[in-house]
Formats: structure tokens, C-alpha cells, sequence
């Protein structure tokens, strides 16, 4: 297996020891501090990247100037990966894992919720001096001892879903005409007076947050609730005809992949985003025309451009591509998806705000 990444690499995210304003074409990762052939997942934040492996452990790489990659220092960027110590999170292997603009969070096997990066505005649900950013995992104890099941970021905003069904959402997000399935109160907590609860009747399956909104997947898999600002469409609910296999989210667009194989993405579309001409905004769900034959297995959208992998190993991008995050060695803007020139099958990707990663056999 081999790593490649491309896009943007001011802050050394790429994980090529060097700093750049863009990488247009799939360069090779090679000094890891992970076993390439044992990569679970990639996630990537504002610039910086997590890859969890197999082994249970997380690794980090690029901006690190609120302590976002959790290695216990604030140095701006590191170019090359390192592994997060182990006693970081006691020893406890990681389950899940979350990338925010510039904060990380993890959930260890025994259901603890460790958080750390910027708390700029208290999204890591800490409200004490000196807490502004937090340099390595901070075990954080949720209201009434509630046991974390996800967690989600957005700019300035973290939500956390829990084993009870209940939403909490720590940081700023506002939160206008909630959907009537929705109760919202404030509740204290950690010294914060204004943490926003969320609860509801039915079960939820998933959360996921864009820049400053939150989308919540019900259990029946097929109806998505949206919370917080709508100016394009994106906090916009939906009840989908197909059950809803994954739900993604950029900034302020969003996607689903559905149980047959469909891609569809409502929301803002400036950048061509939603895999069509530009235009202001697409506020109810479209499908991505891909080539013929291709048939998608996994959807990842950065802030303002989406990749598709294909169940035979192919990855299409498009969107927003000023620091070459569409691969495709422009850094022109791409409005329908295009191939990415992989020299083998991708197993596995994953995107950040503006860059992307493939992990690809070697076949």
C-alpha cells in the first residue's frame, strides 16, 4: 500500500516535510508513523490531518499552533507525522475520531471523550482560564456522566451525540426554528451557562456539522434534521426515498451516498461544489452526474470540494480547487467530477478543508 496526498500544504498537512501554498497532482507520503497497510481512517481539519490505524492508535500532521495535533506542544506545523502517545488517552484504544477547523477529538474503546486544540469559544466544553488551547487529549466528562457515542465539529462549534440519544453542542452555533421533532433547552455545565441540549423521541443514527450548521441522520435512515444557519439550503430537512447509507457535510454544502449507490448534495454551490455549474445556492438534493460505469463507495467533501471513491478504486473530485485539491494539476475551479491520476486502486481516502489523501494498493 502507498500513501498520496495533494491540495493544500501551507502548514505541512500534506506529510511531505515541506510547506507549500499547493500541491496540484498526488504526491507520495513516504516517512509515516504509521504502517501504511493498516490505515482504518484519514480525516483532515483546517490544516491539519488524523489517521487512525488499525492498531487503535491516532497519528497527526500540519498546523498545530492551538495544540490540534495533541502531541503536547503548540509548534505551528509539523510536516511529517507523529504518533499521539498512547498515555495521551490512558492507554485506552481509540474507537472514533473527529477533525474540527483546529481541534481534534477522540473516543477511546471505554466510551471516554478526550477533546483538545482551540477552546477560542469554548467548543471544547471547557470554560476555565487558561483553556483557550489545549495541547493534548483532555478527558472531558459529559453532563450527568453520559457516554459518548459520536462527535462532530463545526468552525466554532462541537457536537457530541450521545448513548441516550441526546445532542450536546458546545461553542457557537445558533440555532433558529428548530424542526418540531426537536426539543432544544440550555443547560449548565463545566462552568457554562449555555450549552445547547438536544433531545428528541425517536432514535438518531448520526450526527455530522458543517461550517455553522449540524445535520442529524434519524433512524429509519432515510430523514435528516438540520440545525443552524441556512442561508443556502443546507440546514434544510429531508426525507429521502432511498435509506441513507452516509451523510457528509462541507462548510455549507452537504451529501449523501444512499443504499443504491446514488450521490446526492444540496447547498451552496460557488465553487461548482455540488458537481454542476456555479450558481448561488441548490437547496434541495441533486444527483452528482458521475461517468458511466462508475459506481461510488465512499463520499468525503473538504470545506468546498467533494471526491468520490469508486468501488474499483478510482477517485473523482471536484469543487473548489484554488490550492490544487482537486489533483488534477490545475488549481482551476471543477465543475463535474474528474479523475484523479492515481497510479493504483485507492482503498482508502480522506479530505481536509482544502486537501485530500489516498491510501492505494500496489497493485
Amino acid at each position: 500500500m502507498t500513501a498520496y496526498s495533494w491540495g493544500a500544504n501551507s502548514h505541512g498537512q500534506l506529510g511531505l516535510g515541506i510547506e507549500s501554498e499547493l500541491c496540484a497532482t498526488p504526491q507520495l507520503v513516504s516517512r509515516l508513523s504509521f504502517n501504511v497497510n493498516a490505515v482504518r481512517a484519514i480525516r483532515g481539519g483546517g490544516g491539519h490531518v488524523l489517521v487512525l490505524d488499525h492498531s487503535n492508535r491516532l497519528h497527526s500532521c500540519g498546523w498545530n499552533n492551538r495544540g490540534q495535533l495533541g502531541i503536547d506542544n503548540t509548534e505551528d506545523n509539523q510536516s511529517h507525522f507523529t504518533a499521539i502517545p498512547s498515555e495521551f488517552f490512558k492507554d485506552c484504544p481509540i474507537e472514533s475520531f473527529a477533525c474540527g477547523w483546529d481541534l481534534s477529538a477522540a473516543i477511546t474503546t471505554d466510551g471516554s471523550l478526550y477533546v483538545w486544540g482551540s477552546n477560542a469559544f469554548q467548543q471544547l466544553g471547557v470554560c476555565q482560564r487558561g483553556f483557550t488551547a489545549v495541547r493534548r487529549p483532555l478527558s472531558l466528562q459529559l453532563p450527568r456522566g453520559e457516554v459518548p457515542r459520536q462527535v462532530t465539529f463545526g468552525l466554532r462549534h462541537c457536537s457530541v451525540l450521545t448513548q441516550d440519544n441526546r445532542i450536546y453542542i458546545f461553542g457557537r452555533l445558533r440555532i433558529t426554528d428548530p424542526h418540531e421533532s426537536l426539543k432544544i433547552t440550555q443547560v449548565a455545565f463545566n462552568r457554562m451557562e449555555d450549552i445547547i441540549r438536544v433531545q428528541c423521541d425517536f432514535k438518531i443514527d448520526a450526527i455530522v456539522g458543517g461550517q455553522n450548521h449540524l445535520l442529524i441522520l434519524c433512524e429509519n435512515r432515510r430523514r435528516v434534521l438540520g440545525l443552524g444557519d441556512n442561508k443556502f439550503g443546507q440546514a434544510n430537512c429531508f426525507e429521502f426515498e432511498e435509506d441513507v447509507k452516509q451523510l457528509v457535510a462541507g462548510w455549507t454544502h452537504n451529501g449523501v451516498l444512499t443504499k443504491e449507490k446514488k450521490v446526492l448534495l444540496w447547498g451552496r454551490n460557488c465553487y461548482g461544489q455540488l458537481g454542476r455549474a456555479a450558481c448561488d445556492a441548490i437547496r434541495t438534493p441533486i444527483e452528482l452526474s458521475l461517468p458511466d460505469g462508475v459506481v461510488p463507495r465512499k463520499l468525503h467533501l473538504g470545506s468546498e470540494h467533494g471526491l468520490v471513491c469508486s468501488t474499483d478504486g478510482q477517485v473523482y473530485t471536484w469543487g473548489w480547487n484554488e490550492h490544487g485539491n482537486c489533483g488534477n494539476g490545475s488549481s482551476d475551479n471543477i465543475f463535474s467530477p474528474t479523475l484523479v491520476p492515481l497510479k493504483s486502486p485507492c482503498k482508502i481516502a480522506g479530505t481536509g478543508a482544502g486537501f485530500c489523501y489516498a491510501i492505494c494498493s500496489d497493485e
